[in-house]
């Protein structure tokens, strides 16, 4: 029983999945994306910008962000398509030290939205595999001062970043499985918030109607 039920999800996977990518003989000019986003933030800053009082908590550890957003994807030709895409991203916890004590504080980091356009090279058909480059701004959400307690019993006070919103460039690459009226893109982007050096890695996953 259990093969037969196995037999019938892999027949049943090639008959709505892989039948219509190896039909699929012209793709749409325009898809509209829908796509979850997964964030891997690099570390950020160093104990050389240790200054007492004013920065004791100068590393902010790499930490992960997830979320989703919307897109536009519009082939020019089959070669090359262009890509403007917006996405949340939700803050998650992080653990700060100071340098001169060990002292610890955990809080969450901002939510922010980026918003980027692309330019994507496209290579093969079945699959598609692309290189893409663009760029865009990261808008931090409502972020207000707020005041913790550290480890150590400290009131410390956190101040969110001075500008709300930041250009950004991305590269990257990635793979399209073209369907008959639909797409599957997987995509890695490499990108860089410029004014405070946030550099992350994006992983989208989105299909295309």
């Amino acid at each position: 029983m259990f093969i037969k039920r196995i037999i019938t999800f892999v027949s049943v996977f090639f008959l709505i999945f892989i039948s219509p990518i190896q039909s699929a003989t012209q793709q749409k000019k325009v898809y509209i994306l829908l796509y979850g986003t997964f964030n891997l933030v690099q570390k950020m800053g160093n104990i050389g910008d240790y200054v007492p009082g004013e920065n004791d908590f100068p590393i902010t550890p790499a930490h992960f962000e997830s979320g989703g957003g919307l897109g536009l994807f519009i082939n020019i030709s089959h070669r090359f398509a262009i890509q403007l895409s917006s996405y949340y991203l939700f803050g998650n916890r992080v653990n700060k030290e100071d340098p001169s004590d060990g002292e610890t504080v955990t809080y969450k980091t901002y939510n922010n939205i980026n918003t980027l356009g692309s330019v994507i090279v496209k290579v093969g058909s079945k699959p598609q595999f692309f290189i893409c480059g663009g760029g865009g701004f990261n808008v931090l959400t409502p972020y207000p001062q707020k005041e913790v307690e550290g480890s150590l019993g400290s009131i410390i006070i956190l101040q969110p970043p001075d500008k709300k919103i930041n250009p950004m460039v991305g590269v990257g690459g990635g793979v399209i499985l073209n369907f008959k009226k639909m797409i599957l893109k997987l995509e890695a982007l490499y990108t860089m918030i410029l004014r405070y050096e946030k550099n992350s890695i994006l992983i989208h996953i989105g299909f295309g109607f």
